[in-house]
């Protein structure tokens, strides 16, 4: 008898646990919606990355080996970028060099501590309750998207392809790009919907992304559907697979390679340049955070900016630094040098090669890579690595990101391997 009240004590606690997680996820992510939509962002973000960061450092026991080494070499870049700090002596406000440090590394403490906070059958019922946004979200979006290509209704932005990019009740295209990397988590990974009917929103979400007319939209499609096809017959992706798709990817964002990147006089070709320069004239451990590229970096206008002569460039001035922050790769190269750069990248790589070894239906493991590699990509054209709207994708990836089995599980002695 007391064994039976026992259990239904513990099944009561366990469900009392689910629905508080559950109802506290799905406020966070509304409340990071609701701030992009008021007001551009907010400190929202910062709070959950250095709350994660806290959680993984005293609440770690369940995390596997392979994470834990990326965590780890996470944390050694942040003590790194101080160090940096220390010994560039270009800014001594800590204020800006700690909110810097979150900004930098909030994503992906974020996305480590919603991987493991949650049980596999709370972030199953996080989605299944999420459903009626996405479909809502979804079903909206397409209508409005396709009235906004023969009126003007205040939905949409600036022109690309011919086409004015729609961005619905977001000031940005990537805002309204960032909830749809959730709404597709959603459609994907929930088990409330028949297949037909998933096909059915697929389509018109994708339609309703597409109509954005930005790369990351692009490239989710692209990565997203080609995979879908290719992990019906293959398991793991091959080299001449990858070849192909650079190629396509590559020719789908030639307008923004173009202009970020060759043009000499695009304010991203010469952050990328001086990034450089930077991570040589700091060597080898970079300028520190807050000094370069950074959302801090502009505020305060670096000292290195003046040096640069970037205060005589548009858009770089200390009265309109508007792209001053506007990358993400140069920052982290200039800020952490090659030394730290590196091991930044490598954090990152690693995170991907943990969703590679995931067992799962096609469309899903499509998903975590188009979802993901669209990140990494669309930070080389913008900060949304350090954003709040990357935030709401990181959070979406982390919520359907399966665990990987530890390959290392059965031997005892912890092996650090890239």
């Amino acid at each position: 008898m007391e064994n039976e009240v026992s259990k239904q004590t513990k099944i009561k606690s366990n469900k009392k646990r689910v629905n508080i997680f559950c109802v506290g996820y799905i406020l966070v992510v509304f409340l990071l919606i609701f701030f992009e939509v008021k007001s551009n962002g907010s400190y929202l973000d910062e709070i959950i990355g250095l709350t994660s960061a806290g959680y993984l450092l005293f609440y770690r026991k369940n995390i596997q080996r392979y994470d834990i080494i990326t965590i780890i070499i996470l944390f050694a870049v942040a003590v790194l970028g101080v160090i940096s700090n220390l010994v560039s002596g270009l800014t001594h406000n800590w204020f800006s060099v700690c909110i810097d440090l979150v900004s930098e590394t909030k994503l992906l403490f974020a996305y480590f501590a919603v991987k493991y906070m949650f049980k596999v059958e709370e972030k199953q019922k996080i989605v299944n309750n999420l459903l009626p946004f996405a479909k809502l979200y979804t079903i909206l979006s397409f209508i409005f998207s396709v009235i906004s290509l023969f009126a003007d209704i205040g939905m949409t932005g600036g022109e690309r392809y011919g086409i004015k990019g729609f961005k619905f009740f977001f000031t940005f295209q990537l805002q309204y790009i960032a909830v749809y990397m959730l709404v597709f988590a959603i459609l994907v990974f929930t088990n409330k919907m028949a297949t037909t009917t998933r096909y059915f929103y697929y389509t018109i979400g994708l339609i309703s992304l597409l109509s954005a007319t930005k790369s990351p939209a692009i490239m989710f499609t692209i990565i997203f559907i080609g995979l879908s096809i290719y992990f019906k017959k293959h398991d793991k992706i091959k080299i001449w697979t990858i070849l192909i798709g650079a190629v396509v990817i590559v020719l789908a964002g030639r307008f923004q390679i173009e202009t970020y990147l060759i043009d000499k006089d695009s304010p991203r070709r010469i952050f990328f340049e001086y990034s450089f320069k930077t991570a040589n004239e700091y060597f080898p451990l970079g300028s520190g955070f807050a000094t370069y590229g950074s959302d801090q970096a502009a505020r305060n206008y670096s000292p290195l900016y003046y040096l640069y002569g970037f205060d005589k460039i548009a858009g770089l001035t200390p009265d309109n630094p508007a792209f001053s922050s506007d990358t993400f790769w140069p920052m982290a190269i200039g800020q952490f040098g090659w030394v730290g750069s590196i091991m930044y990248f490598i954090v990152y790589l690693r995170v991907f090669f943990s969703m590679t070894k995931v067992k799962t239906t096609p469309q899903k493991k499509a998903y975590l890579y188009a979802a993901y590699l669209q990140h990494i990509i669309n930070a080389i054209g913008s900060a949304i690595l350090s954003s709040s709207a990357g935030m709401i994708g990181f959070l979406s990836i982390a919520l359907v990101s399966q665990l990987a089995q530890d390959s290392s599980s059965q031997d005892k002695r912890l092996k650090v391997r890239f």
